[in-house]
């Protein structure tokens, strides 16, 4: 069993993780809504997916979550 010897760089690492999820989230929702959408409430629920499922695909669970709403 090997121990992440720098604790910074793991915590580094998920928040590089996280910026790139979301956004990457923001620019589907971007592209499908042909830039017109509320980029606060899109960022806000890029967040609260990416808390409950940071292994999704964010273009996957953006698209649907486009779907959905429109």
């Amino acid at each position: 069993m090997t121990t992440d010897p720098n604790p910074e760089f793991a915590e580094q690492k998920v928040k590089e993780d996280f910026e790139a999820w979301c956004r990457t989230y923001v620019h589907v929702w971007s592209d499908l809504s042909k830039g017109v959408f509320d980029r606060d409430a899109v960022q806000k629920a890029a967040d609260e997916h990416w808390q409950r499922s940071p292994q999704s695909d964010p273009v996957e669970v953006a698209a649907t979550e486009f779907i959905k709403v429109k």
